[in-house]
């Protein structure tokens, strides 16, 4: 016989994750709003996590983001594995402040004290949102 424990709400958030939305007029404003959101969030110097929806939107955005001053790095599928285990050492350590992450690469990573997790492409079902929302909030 199995016995189901749920503790809080299914498929909801933790009371300690502030969540806020922010729009786009179109894909083309999305990287200078991310830029001018981690600045006006105080995230500068803090670890950040960003999802994205292709590998290529990724790579765009790691590279967008490290013209505009934000040391960072990303991982998705057409990655190799050293680079990925190095793109998540160089985040941990805080030598790349930014980790760009589609979903794939993303799944079951733990990563302390990241401040802000930013739906840069929202997710197309609730229980990817709430996961990629809970890599904040639950260590600090």
């Amino acid at each position: 016989d199995f016995v189901t424990l749920t503790v809080g709400k299914v498929g909801s958030a933790t009371d300690s994750i502030v969540q806020s939305v922010v729009f786009a007029r179109d894909d083309r404003a999305k990287p200078k709003l991310l830029v001018d959101l981690l600045l006006s969030q105080g995230v500068e110097g803090q670890r950040a996590l960003v999802f994205v929806s292709t590998k290529r939107e990724a790579d765009m955005l790691e590279d967008e983001l490290y013209r505009e001053g934000f040391p960072a790095t990303s991982i998705h599928g057409d990655r190799s594995q050293p680079e990925r285990e190095q793109a998540l050492r160089n985040f941990r350590s805080g030598r790349e402040k930014v980790l760009v992450a589609t979903d794939v690469c993303a799944r079951g990573i733990d990563i302390p004290h990241v401040a802000m997790v930013v739906n840069y492409d929202m997710p197309t079902c609730i229980e990817d949102y709430v996961h990629r929302i809970g890599r904040t909030g639950r260590v600090g």
